[in-house]
Formats: C-alpha cells, structure tokens, sequence
C-alpha cells in the first residue's frame, strides 16, 4: 500500500494509493474459522486519483443496519469518473461487511461495535484490527471524512448531518462550512456519550475534518435521508475541490442544533414498550412528555413518562417498540448559540 502510513497490519490491500486512475479491489481481512483456516473477510473499496489535490475518505455501513450510507456511496463509485476528480477521493461502502451482511450494529464476528473499537489493534480481534487498518493506513492519506450513519434499528432520527462540538474554533469553522455544503435539512453537534474511541474522535485527533450523519432509522431505508445523502456527498466533494461543480443555493439553508447535555438524551428510567407522545420535529419545554414506557409484567401499571430536559425540539426517538432502562428514549436538540456567521 504505496503512499499510506507505515505501521504493521494484518490486513492485505493491493490498491497503489499514489497511482493515478480509478482502482477497485478489496480490503482482505484474516479470519480463521472451522470450515476456512486461512480465509480472509473482503471488504469492498474504490480509490479514484488524479494528480495533486485534497484527499477524502468516504465510509458507510461502519453499522451494519444503516442502509442510506452504503446505498448512496456505491452509487457514487459506480458513477465517478476519474477525469471527474481532482486529488484523491476513497470509497467504502460497507465498512465493517460482517455486520452489513448481517444487519446488525454490532459484529457476528467478536461482537464488536467497529465505532468503539477505535483506535484499533493490529494484533486484535476483527473489529480492532479493522479501526487499527482505517486509523493508520487510510486517515494519513486524506484531510476530510464523511462517515455515514443512520439511526439503525434503535433509533428513528430526522436527517441530519452530525459532528462534535470542538474547543478549536478553527477546526469548527471548517467543519460547519463543509455541514452547509453537504446541505442536510439539519446539522446536530454533541459532546458524544462514550465519543473517545470512535471513528470520528480518532479522525480529529489526527487533524482530519470529519463529518458524520444520522439519514434516518428504525431499521428501514428513509428516502429522504437516502436523497440527501446522494445529493449531499457531492456537494461536500464540489465544495473540498474533489469535484469541479458550483454549488446551487439551497431553498432552506442548514440549520444548527446541538445535544448540550448527556440529559438530553432522554435515558429511559425502566424497561418495557416505548409508546411516543409527540411527533419528530415538534417543539417542546422543559418537563414535557415525549413519551411513555409501557410495562409488561405489570400491565395495570400506569406507564412511566419520559420528559424533555429542556426547551428545544424532538429530533430522535425509540426506533422499535422494546425498550430497556439507560437505553436513549427521546432525544432534545435546541438551536447552536454558537457564532452562526
């Protein structure tokens, strides 16, 4: 692998990274199991370059149930050209395959969210040695990712793009200009529960301007979020200079929202049936109910609310109807009071 960081993996890629072209292949990942002693997981890439310019990485499927991600990356791969493209632009559709395949969020494998799993371990378990190839082979290579996510089959989120609320003013500027380009109806920053061992924290540490999104959810391909996805990564490409287009006018330009608080998340106090109150998109105050959890074992039992935090507006709930307590019931985001110039 010419041009990528130096650093011992176990992972076989035959992809010249400096070479000029469209090249098309496959991470090969080692997995022994009893019916394949020396087998390898393939994990399908593409790689277009074309003389000097910015480079950018773009993933999806980094969760195996969340469709919008891949379906939109690999129609892009098929479709970019090389006389297209300035500088370097990589492909993943379905980062972490086994769990694709699988439709599961986590590995069938060792079990592993791959988006906590980061920053890898060479002599780890699929998972590790697959955040440890992606941390020190590809993310050298590029200045920006966009890291496509959806809510899965947990969550029901409206489409938005998501990235973290940085102390670095210069870091968040880049990063709010390159939300405006991408063009979501929405972009989300949080200060992520559990965020140190994720994609994107390691992305950031290594300098790298890193979007992310949530497109949709509840197990099921939102066509929206499907649209803006399409619509979107071009726009993030024209507006880094991977692509040579002008950017269009929105009609409603991005708005800015942020999760200010691990409350906000809306933990659910017990376990049973989420019944919603109150529809996406609503505006909602302090104290009021987003929804209810129903219980099983005692079904005379008068449900459990769940109550927004604070004033702002419901953008993401319970995906499915079982619920378990300290699982992220009804989500409040409330307008960035940040710099919005």
């Amino acid at each position: 692998m010419k041009g990528a960081e130096q650093s011992w993996t176990r992972i076989h890629c035959d992809i010249d990274f400096d070479r000029d072209g469209k090249q098309v292949s496959y991470l090969q990942v080692p997995h022994s199991r009893n019916d394949s002693a020396w087998g390898v997981v393939r994990i399908p890439i593409m790689v277009i370059k074309n003389g000097d310019g910015p480079g950018t990485l773009l993933t999806g499927g980094v969760h195996g149930d969340e469709y919008e991600g891949p379906i939109a990356l690999a129609e892009l791969a098929r479709t970019l050209t090389v006389e297209a493209v300035s500088g370097r632009v990589i492909i993943i559709p379905s980062l972490h395959y086994p769990a694709c395949v699988a439709g599961a969020r986590v590995s069938p494998i060792d079990g592993r969210d791959l988006n906590r799993s980061f920053p890898g371990d060479a002599a780890g378990s699929f998972a590790q040695m697959l955040a440890h190839f992606v941390r020190h082979r590809l993310l050298p290579l590029v200045t920006t990712n966009i890291d496509l996510h959806s809510g899965g089959r947990s969550l029901d989120c409206m489409p938005c793009t998501m990235s973290h609320l940085l102390d670095d003013a210069a870091t968040l500027t880049r990063t709010r200009a390159l939300a405006s380009a991408f063009g979501a109806p929405l972009h989300v920053m949080n200060r992520e529960v559990d965020g140190a061992f994720t994609f994107q924290s390691t992305a950031e540490q290594l300098g790298v301007i890193s979007l992310s999104s949530e497109l949709g959810g509840s197990g099921i391909v939102s066509l929206e979020g499907l649209e803006i996805a399409r619509r979107g990564l071009r726009r993030a490409l024209a507006h880094l200079g991977n692509i040579d287009a002008v950017l269009a006018p929105l009609q409603t330009p991005t708005r800015f929202m942020e999760i200010a608080a691990a409350t906000d998340y809306g933990f659910a106090p017990v376990s049973g049936i989420y019944g919603p109150r109150i529809p996406l998109g609503a505006t909602v105050k302090p104290g009021e109910v987003l929804g209810e959890i129903h219980s099983m074992d005692d079904p005379w039992r008068e449900p459990i609310p769940v109550l927004a935090s604070r004033s702002g507006m419901l953008w993401c709930q319970r995906g499915q109807g079982l619920i378990s307590a300290g699982d992220a019931s009804a989500v409040v985001v409330a307008e960035w009071m940040g710099d919005q110039s």
